[in-house]
């Protein structure tokens, strides 16, 4: 028999996530539920953690149908082959609705997609713009074609400070796309990061502004129109940190540099990232004040770093693990 399994974000129970999840088991009899996106800070488009939307689609599903299924977290690696690799074991057959997940040359030989009609992460993240639109989200939430749990659960979580960190995020957002819809062509913006490491710490800010406002961040920001995008990068490390070190001191540290461009790396929308990687080695982490568009600057000890995954904005924990070979993440499954 086909060992079928299932790796989506499964943002809400939808009649078509449960479509996806009801195919899996018609084929396999048992199957294996991964729920993507694992340990992120939540978002617009991913608010909840994983163990709320697994837990989300186990009440909306039969016993029967609950007691064939193994409920997994899976980390974004924001790479097809990453991606592939964390499934590895999983089953033949990849269940799934709306785009293909991963390029297909991408799958290991004797694994195929399988697909079902319906995008029901589409159709949830639809669902969740029309209620950070909405002058009473309770309404709508009482208003929702989902299961009973499922209103019940958010229910709760619009009156929860978190629905309004997310909801200021998904304006914020809202107003930008605004501001871009006159542009000729669809908008793809630059910008650039920095991932400095001194004594043991990692360089990070607070984020100071929505969307990702108290998170912790890489410093960085846009690349300006007349600047190279190294340049930028040393700009914007010095803007929101005050580090005190000149150019050539930065250039005899620069050890590497990467570009993110993954298509869903951002909750902005399409944003292509040129990070540097800058290693002072065991000298003492110099001061640091936030400023600019971060509201502090801290050096964060390794160590600490590795308990903060779910604190850190969009994809800059896969940045820090790009460089930090030796960042791992504490009580998390590897990806």
């Amino acid at each position: 028999m086909t060992q079928a399994f299932c790796a989506a974000r499964f943002v809400l129970p939808t009649a078509a996530n449960l479509q996806v999840v009801r195919a899996a088991l018609a084929r396999s009899g048992r199957c294996r539920v991964f729920l993507r996106r694992a340990f992120q800070a939540p978002s617009p488009a991913n608010p909840f953690a994983w163990e709320a939307r697994a837990s989300l689609l186990a009440r909306a599903l039969e016993k029967q149908e609950r007691d064939r299924i193994e409920f997994l977290p899976l980390r974004e690696p924001y790479d097809d082959q990453r991606l592939v690799a964390a499934l590895h074991g999983a089953g033949t057959a990849w269940v799934h609705g709306g785009a293909q997940p991963v390029h297909a040359e991408a799958l290991p030989p004797g694994c195929s997609f399988e697909a079902v009609p319906g995008d029901g992460d589409a159709d949830a993240v639809q669902w969740l713009h029309a209620l950070y639109m909405a002058d009473d989200p309770a309404s709508h939430v009482e208003a929702a074609d989902l299961p009973a749990p499922t209103v019940e659960f958010l229910r709760e979580w619009v009156s929860h400070p978190v629905f309004d960190t997310v909801r200021a995020d998904w304006r914020q957002i809202a107003r930008e796309r605004q501001a871009w819809s006159v542009a000729p062509y669809p908008v793809v913006l630059v910008t650039v990061d920095a991932v400095v490491r001194a004594g043991g710490h990692v360089l990070l800010i607070r984020r100071g502004r929505s969307p990702g406002k108290g998170l912790w961040a890489v410093p960085g920001g846009f690349l300006e129109p007349s600047e190279p995008v190294l340049d930028a990068a040393l700009r914007e490390l010095v803007e929101e940190t005050g580090l005190p070190w000149s150019r050539g001191q930065a250039l005899a540290s620069l050890r590497g540099s990467h570009v993110f461009d993954h298509p869903e790396r951002s909750q902005r929308g399409r944003v292509i990232t040129h990070a540097y990687y800058f290693d002072l080695g065991n000298a003492a982490p110099p001061p640091v004040q936030g400023a600019d568009d971060a509201a502090a600057a801290e050096w964060v000890p390794l160590e600490r770093l590795r308990t903060m995954e779910a604190q850190l904005h969009d994809d800059h924990f896969h940045i820090l693990r790009t460089f930090l070979a030796d960042l791992n993440p504490v009580s998390a499954p590897p990806a």
